[in-house]
């Protein structure tokens, strides 16, 4: 079974470009605030995936849904929203220029449990 990721942007190129890279997973889109939580509501999600204009999201995730994780993307970084976002609750903030194989490896390492030597 592969991870559900729920992606919370309204920038379509963006989404399709994450759809694209994280093929792999299952992807479930919202393209604001009330259709997150929507989401968030009826289905689990091994990682959110928000737009930095989700800050006020992260805040009801950290209180509804502790065990969340949460990825911050941005377009243009800045070191007092990365510190905003952490202190709502992001375990990453990452901007959105990397290549497709740099998203992947950030969310595998999130979303992937190693497998046990035995």
């Amino acid at each position: 079974m592969s991870a559900r990721i729920l992606i919370v942007d309204s920038e379509s190129h963006w989404v399709s470009f994450a759809q694209s890279t994280l093929s792999n997973f299952e992807i479930v889109v919202a393209t604001d605030r009330a259709a997150a939580l929507a989401a968030l509501e009826e289905d689990g999600f091994d990682l959110i995936i928000a737009s930095s204009r989700c800050l006020d999201l992260l805040e009801i995730i950290k209180e509804r849904f502790a065990d969340k994780q949460v990825v911050v993307m941005t377009v243009q970084p800045s070191p007092q929203e990365a510190l905003d976002a952490y202190r709502k609750g992001a375990v990453r903030y990452l901007p959105k220029s990397f290549s497709p194989n740099d998203l992947l490896e950030r969310v595998t390492e999130l979303v992937v449990v190693p497998a046990v030597a035995g």
